[in-house]
């Protein structure tokens, strides 16, 4: 462990398990890994070294990296994220990409010292694993095998301890489905499909117990440093940095619906003891960061208070963005009655039942109450939703009439459609259980957008029957970013260009929360985020919602600052929700952030001295190595050597939307097509990319280290 090898920061080794052996080993993590810092950087230099990107996602061959940074476990506030890499089996080119868990699992990863777990090979029989510090094994998962992750993880905690942490897939990942998520024992979930990765495997779970501890250069420095920030910098989720409610102390409250909503009033209705009021949150004081999220009534409005027990988290986290719900009412029909989530797996559900809905306790609760009643049954399956899109391909087909003309007249009798009727929370339930099984229309549904599309003539309105598009058509329901199936994650809505140039850079939903952070803030934007902004990345940088100005080289400063910030959090690993502080809650900095604030806390913890600039340096190698693995990928799997006009291209209704309102005026935030061409052209010159292919050059490869990569990219012509 950290402490005893004596390293500051990283523990010093890595796991490797292979499942077809039996072997278990350990390897070194430093030096080899360190320029690659940890999280994403150590998975993805392991499947470029070690994984030929010929192979398919549930070949024997493939590998699922579990691995956490220097960061995490340190004491470092927000560090409590595991990355989770391997080869994509759902999205266009089939390359390299990273699911992002929270919770508790990191920490214990860090603890029985460990910096990543590699998981290799196929298991004769289905198994778990069984990590306490350094006794490693592979256990029976003979009686968890075909339950939910609920149950799952709780009979395997029950066998190893109550101080292991655990988590599973559930049936979608036994089944194979690429739509699959991995969930911990405490809800936190790690999509893009890994479960199916693991289940292709044999492996049901993991449960982790460490005793170790992580080794601090400067501890009394990063003690300050996380005082620092927890009173001075972080606001509610998001890093939104003026509460929602006007507060006695606070100069300014949001101008939008933001993720501070803890006000005095608010109360956690159902917490154990009676109702705790969330009060005043004043900047300056350490102890209320967590009452500023109380992130339900963000999502369901003032009515999510009476169904809350009390907020949610991960590890090492002061902000506490899960609300805890106690839904008595689903006892009616059966269903658990206990909910935990964030985000979109508790706000898309009632979506599934084409506005068929009716209050259940109180008014207004109907989203509520059938967003607890799906979340905890898509969590349950173990089925990702891959950021809504799932949901948003259902509903289309549905109303369009595809969905029924695709299903065999068993297959469509065979789903209660009354109970969609019915608002009943059964049929979300009954979905899920559906979508896990990968069989008929239903592994149509879940193999990705991209292959469904492709299968169903939806990429082409004159190959169906709706003379739909489902990548193009301006709707409601149509949020993907690219060809790629996948959908946007906070794009021009929140960072005009920017945004829409970091949303084409992944092989699946960006999960970048970079810039909507001051977006979203509810901050006045000519008072403070105008300024700020402008004061870290020069004039013109950013622009007021949906009063958008042409692409600039400051924007292409923000959004290559955007891009490289995300691998950081992902190798550090932090939370890419909360980080980096861009701005603060203080009236006395100015709402002034600290952009330094991460490599402070890096040169603290490790005892290596780190600026702003290095850490941005390290993750220019991770990048160019995420954009040539997919140039690679895209080569053998879709034949092509032009990531600028596959990859990246841009789906009309980008440019198409708002058809009434020209483009860079007040009103709309559709882009311009022959600007985000001028911009796709400025942001590859700012990466060393070649600009009509978007490929890394030669000279940038070289100037990373990276010439084993540039070898391999040059074996399929394209340097």
């Amino acid at each position: 462990m950290s402490v005893k090898n004596g390293i500051n920061g990283w523990a010093g080794t890595i796991l490797r398990i292979n499942l077809s052996t039996g072997a278990i080993t350990t390897e070194d993590t430093l030096p080899k890994y360190k320029p690659y810092m940890g999280g994403m950087g150590i998975g993805y230099k392991v499947i470029l070294d070690e994984v030929p990107l010929t192979t398919k996602a549930f070949d024997e061959e493939n590998k699922v990296i579990f691995s956490v940074g220097p960061l995490t476990a340190s004491g470092v506030p927000c560090s409590g994220r595991t990355t989770i890499t391997s080869l994509s089996s759902w999205s266009k080119g089939l390359s390299i990409l990273d699911a992002h868990m929270g919770g508790h699992f990191a920490h214990n990863i860090k603890y029985a010292g460990y910096d990543a777990i590699i998981i290799e090979g196929k298991s004769d029989k289905h198994v778990y694993i069984k990590i306490e510090d350094d006794k490693v094994t592979l256990e029976d998962a003979s009686e968890v095998w075909g339950k939910g992750t609920f149950e799952s993880n709780k009979i395997v905690a029950k066998a190893c301890g109550e101080e292991f942490d655990v988590c599973s897939i559930g049936p979608a990942g036994e089944n194979l489905v690429p739509y699959s998520t991995i969930i911990t024992s405490r809800g936190n979930s790690g999509g893009a499909g890994m479960a199916a990765v693991l289940g292709s495997k044999g492996v049901k779970a993991l449960a982790i117990r460490g005793t170790g501890a992580v080794k601090i250069a400067r501890p009394q420095e990063l003690k300050l440093l996380a005082n620092y920030m927890i009173k001075d910098l972080v606001g509610g989720n998001n890093n939104h940095n003026v509460p929602r409610v006007p507060q006695s102390w606070a100069e300014y409250s949001a101008t939008v619906n933001n993720r501070w909503q803890g006000a005095p009033g608010r109360k956690w209705e159902l917490a154990p003891h009676g109702p705790v009021d969330t009060g005043e949150q004043p900047s300056g004081q350490i102890n209320v960061a967590a009452y500023r999220c109380t992130k339900g009534v963000h999502e369901f409005g003032e009515v999510a208070l009476k169904y809350t027990v009390k907020q949610g988290g991960c590890s090492s986290c002061p902000v506490r963005c899960y609300t805890e719900y106690q839904m008595d009412c689903l006892a009616d029909y059966d269903l658990p009655v206990h909910a935990s989530n964030a985000c979109i797996p508790m706000s898309s559900q009632s979506s599934f039942y084409m506005g068929n809905t009716h209050d259940f306790t109180y008014e207004g609760d109907a989203k509520l109450v059938l967003a607890g009643a799906g979340s905890r049954a898509m969590d349950d399956y173990g089925v990702d939703n891959n950021y809504g899109n799932l949901g948003r391909d259902f509903i289309r087909l549905y109303k369009s009439g595809l969905l029924k003309e695709h299903m065999t007249e068993e297959e469509w009798n065979d789903v209660p459609w009354d109970l969609m009727e019915a608002g009943d929370p059964r049929f979300v339930v009954e979905l899920y259980k559906r979508f896990a099984s990968n069989k008929g229309v239903w592994a149509d549904l879940t193999s990705g957008s991209y292959f469904l599309y492709k299968k169903w003539g939806l990429d082409d309105a004159s190959k169906n029957s709706a003379g739909l598009n489902f990548y193009d058509d301006v709707d409601g329901n149509n949020t993907n970013v690219t060809y790629n199936g996948y959908p946007k994650h906070h794009s021009i809505e929140d960072a005009w260009q920017s945004g829409l140039l970091y949303n084409l850079m992944y092989n699946r939903d960006c999960m970048v929360h970079v810039l909507t952070n001051f977006v979203r803030s509810g901050s006045p934007f000519e008072e403070v985020i105008k300024p700020v902004m402008e004061e870290y990345f020069g004039e013109g940088v950013v622009d007021a919602p949906k009063n958008y100005t042409p692409i600039n080289d400051a924007k292409i400063r923000l959004a290559k600052w955007a891009f490289l910030e995300k691998q950081w959090h992902d190798s550090a690993t932090l939370c890419n929700w909360m980080y980096p502080m861009t701005l603060s809650t203080s009236p006395k900095r100015r709402y002034r952030g600290d952009l330094e604030l991460d490599a402070k806390y890096l040169s603290a913890v490790t005892g290596d001295d780190y600026t702003l600039d290095d850490i941005m340096h390290d993750m220019e190698r991770i990048s160019h190595m995420l954009r040539g693995m997919t140039a690679i990928s895209f080569a053998i799997n879709e034949g092509v050597k032009n990531l600028r006009d596959t990859h990246d291209a841009i789906p009309a209704w980008n440019f198409d939307k708002d058809p009434d309102i020209p483009v860079f005026t007040e009103g709309t935030d559709k882009m311009d097509r022959e600007d985000m061409e001028k911009a796709k052209t400025m942001f590859y010159e700012a990466m060393g990319w070649n600009t009509e292919t978007g490929i890394p050059t030669r000279e940038t490869l070289e100037k990373y280290g990276l010439e084993d990569l540039a070898a391999k990219m040059d074996e399929y012509g394209l340097l």
